[in-house]
């Protein structure tokens, strides 16, 4: 019993030793900081060229459709207000073609406002993705170069150019899209 407790307090202190040697050599590196500027990486990363290009497709469809009822209404207000002046319509026609005219305009801004709020979550969405995908590259190369502390561009004075990691960021999220792009199959194309 003795030998087994002798032996146990042998084997702990040499994982003490351990740790405490780990840690010396932790304490003794130097501490690395870098900055980064977030609003750069959102505007210029290809994640964000795609999310936009995504958007765009998804939704100017839709936007075009809108203004061509928007052209529509306006054409049937310049006939409406022509057919006023020149005092030729009819008392019940001019009646249906107010109500015609208020039934489009009405849905028209319905329909208007369903597209801008649509538009603003998928975009919202988009950017919480995209700000997700560029913390983790920023964690991702924190790892890999080993620095210890990441300041966003806002939360400094001054800065030596040596310790923006901007660039390195952005190179690891050009490298992820290409490797995201080529594992992605193309829609139609069968191999």
């Amino acid at each position: 019993m003795l030998k087994l407790s002798a032996l146990c307090i042998c084997g702990l202190l040499l994982l003490m030793g351990q740790h405490a040697v780990v840690a010396d050599e932790v304490a003794q590196r130097p501490v690395r900081i870098a900055i980064v500027d977030v609003a750069k990486l959102l505007a210029n990363a290809p994640q964000s060229k795609a999310a936009d290009a995504k958007l765009k497709v998804d939704f100017v469809p839709r936007e075009q459709n809108l203004e061509a009822d928007k052209k529509v209404i306006r054409q049937l207000e310049d006939d409406l207000a022509v057919g006023l002046q020149s005092g030729v319509l009819p008392g019940a026609e001019k009646v249906e073609r107010q109500r015609e005219l208020r039934d489009l305009q009405r849905n028209y801004a319905r329909a208007m406002e369903d597209f801008r709020e649509e538009v603003r979550l998928a975009r919202d969405s988009a950017i919480d993705t995209l700000q997700a995908e560029i913390v983790q590259a920023i964690v991702e190369v924190r790892e890999r170069e080993k620095i210890d502390l990441v300041l966003r561009e806002s939360n400094y004075i001054v800065a030596s150019d040596r310790i923006d990691i901007t660039a390195t960021v952005m190179q690891h999220l050009e490298q992820k899209f290409q490797a995201q792009t080529a594992a992605t199959p193309v829609p139609g194309k069968q191999e």
